[in-house]
């Protein structure tokens, strides 16, 4: 037996290991790089979605004549600003922004009916899926922690509303919940408070605690 000869055929079988290990290592690395474009994607996709979800109750406020004059002022603010990063947000799923200079136009003219119009073309295609947020059981465990997460974060502002007509009124979110569709009620709270700069707040939140929270709303209202 060659001595010499085996050493080399054992060296040859370890680089051979090595190359597979190495192979084996990017897999893994490209596989996950690749769930994380996904998951991003997903998230921009579903961030898109209630985007829309609140802009189409924001616009159908306007056309109901909804609230005072500051309410509907400040609602058009709101708008605005979420037309600014629109264009952003379909980029991010591949979307075409070239929509958004109509939706611009009809806020502009305060044409409601023709930015309704516009904004349901958008949901069609991208809707909110709330099922994950609305279809939780009702538990003792779920409405205990509903219960706990509103006194501690949402009490302060929603449970006394003044009543007076502001631009961005705090209003009673079990109240809020029986006066809107139910998945636009959960893209709002899972978009987070959209306030002004001093009290607008990301969702800091997961799915199951807002799930709890929405069930929480829907036993009190």
């Amino acid at each position: 037996m060659d001595h010499h000869q085996g050493r080399a055929g054992r060296a040859e079988g370890q680089d051979l290991i090595s190359v597979i290990r190495l192979f084996l290592v990017a897999l893994a690395a490209a596989c996950c790089c690749t769930a994380a474009r996904a998951d991003g994607k997903g998230e921009h996709e579903r961030r898109l979605a209630a985007e829309l979800a609140v802009m189409a109750g924001d616009i159908r406020r306007l056309a109901n004549e909804q609230g005072g004059a500051l309410e509907r002022e400040g609602l058009v603010e709101r708008l605005s600003g979420a037309l600014s990063s629109l264009p952003l947000l379909l980029r991010r799923v591949q979307g075409e922004p070239a929509p958004v200079a109509g939706l611009r136009a009809a806020l502009e003219q305060r044409d409601w009916r023709k930015l309704a119009t516009q904004i349901e073309r958008l949901r069609k295609s991208r809707p909110f899926d709330a099922r994950h947020l609305l279809d939780a059981a009702p538990t003792r465990e779920a409405l205990a922690l509903g219960a706990t997460i509103h006194r501690s974060t949402c009490a302060a502002c929603h449970d006394k509303p003044s009543g007076e007509d502001t631009l961005l009124p705090a209003k009673n979110l079990s109240a809020q919940l029986n006066s809107m569709p139910r998945e636009e009620f959960a893209a709002r709270l899972w978009l987070g408070v959209r306030g002004d700069q001093s009290t607008a707040l990301a969702n800091p939140f997961s799915d199951a605690e807002l799930a709890a929270l929405i069930a929480w709303y829907g036993k009190t209202r």
